[in-house]
């Protein structure tokens, strides 16, 4: 059985589950004024990464907040997933983004608030002997399972969220190359949060 993590741990926890819950919510409720259903809306939602993170984070966060304790290597790769969501956006997309309304607060949400409150979490509280070098490869099934499901779903509808994994124009072969270089930089990125809490608890 897993150790309880203290009621800080569990506090903040709730607190990111909550903006995660409130943000879908309402993107949600744009999502049906737009496409005219719940059903399509979360179709729609549902074919890109940040959505997956996102909702991740509020069931995974929520039963941290509720039971105090959780498999540690979830949060651990969820942290790295997060990483990636706001580096992404914040680094390639937020210039040619300029969203407004209720679209301002869900995009705050989904690629800083959210990804900033998990990645702090697993820095201030994951344990080191349970969540470590050796849970890297978890990491790696993360990308893989969504690329796979963006495979699928492009299949079918047409559309591919983002160009790496556009079988159309790319060929099979050159998307199963993409993956294996995102998993890659998956784990390089779980690494990189390792050292990096490491060195804050040497200093703390």
């Amino acid at each position: 059985m897993y150790p309880y993590y203290p009621y800080p741990a569990r506090i903040l926890a709730g607190i990111i589950s909550a903006i995660a819950i409130l943000s879908l919510a309402a993107q949600s409720i744009g999502n049906i004024e737009r496409d005219g259903s719940l059903i399509e809306g979360w179709s729609a939602m549902l074919r890109f990464f940040t959505i997956w993170g996102n909702l991740a984070s509020a069931v995974a966060f929520a039963w941290i907040a509720w039971r105090g304790r959780i498999e540690p290597r979830i949060p651990f790769a969820l942290a790295a997933a997060l990483v990636i969501i706001a580096a992404v956006y914040h680094l390639l997309l937020a210039s040619m983004h300029h969203p407004e309304g209720l679209d301002w607060w869900t995009n705050i949400a989904h690629h800083t608030l959210v990804p900033a409150g998990g990645i702090l979490w697993w820095l201030l509280f994951s344990k080191d002997q349970l969540a470590g070098w050796r849970s890297l490869p978890i990491v790696m099934l993360v990308p893989l399972i969504y690329c796979a499901f963006a495979l699928i779903n492009g299949a079918v509808t047409g559309f591919y969220p983002y160009f790496f994994l556009d079988r159309s124009t790319l060929g099979l072969s050159a998307v199963l190359v993409n993956m294996a270089g995102l998993a890659i930089l998956f784990m390089a990125v779980a690494a990189a949060l390792l050292a990096l809490r490491k060195i804050i608890r040497v200093r703390a």
